[in-house]
């Protein structure tokens, strides 16, 4: 039989305060670097990412062959107005992904402890994360992109031409957003089961 005292109550509804505080203060600082990084690039005092050959400088006498550098952070203040609005664009398709994606997982955990893991809201949710996921990463991967190109093509000819104009892209956003797609089919079909046998227990 199941506890509705005052006490057990009161207790619910303080795990679940300190769990949405908890979340809260997880998606603000998963958030954070995002807009710190939007705001820098726009304003030129932030930095950014791009993609290097530069040889690394060793001792002769060293047992290297050869080294050389893969990325190189750049704080610029001279790039065009397309290619800093493409990286801002890009992180704040970034921050907007992951805010999505720390309420959807905060939703799932609070009807876990509301006892009702089957719902249609959380249905929704796994659909707006996965896509979010999914085609959020593919944006900011996408833009953020063009964007180092185009910062690595414009600040070439002052850095002697040690700037890759490409950029990298790391599929691993997309398939979890495919595999947390293909779970909300999952929930659905719960959905659909708990409707079914409602009162029949």
């Amino acid at each position: 039989m199941t506890d509705t005292s005052p006490m057990s109550r009161r207790m619910e509804r303080g795990i679940l305060i300190l769990f949405v505080a908890a979340g809260l203060v997880m998606g603000f600082a998963l958030a954070l670097p995002g807009v710190r990084a939007a705001i820098g690039i726009a304003t030129g005092t932030g930095g950014f990412s791009l993609l290097t050959e530069a040889a690394v400088s060793t001792d002769p006498g060293a047992p290297i062959v050869s080294a050389h550098y893969e990325s190189a952070w750049v704080i610029s203040d001279g790039l065009s107005a397309g290619a800093r609005a493409l990286l801002v664009l890009g992180a704040a398709a970034g921050t907007v992904t992951t805010v999505l994606t720390v309420g959807a997982v905060m939703l799932f955990f609070l009807l876990l402890l509301w006892r009702r893991p089957f719902h249609r809201a959380l249905v929704v949710a796994t659909r707006v994360a996965g896509a979010s996921l999914l085609i959020g990463g593919i944006l900011s991967a996408g833009l953020g992109g063009l964007g180092r190109m185009m910062a690595a093509d414009e600040l070439n000819p002052a850095a002697g031409g040690v700037f890759v104009v490409g950029s990298s892209f790391d599929p691993v956003w997309a398939l979890v957003g495919l595999s947390v797609l293909a779970l909300s089919v999952v929930f659905t079909y719960g959905v659909r089961l708990q409707r079914d046998t409602e009162g029949l227990v």
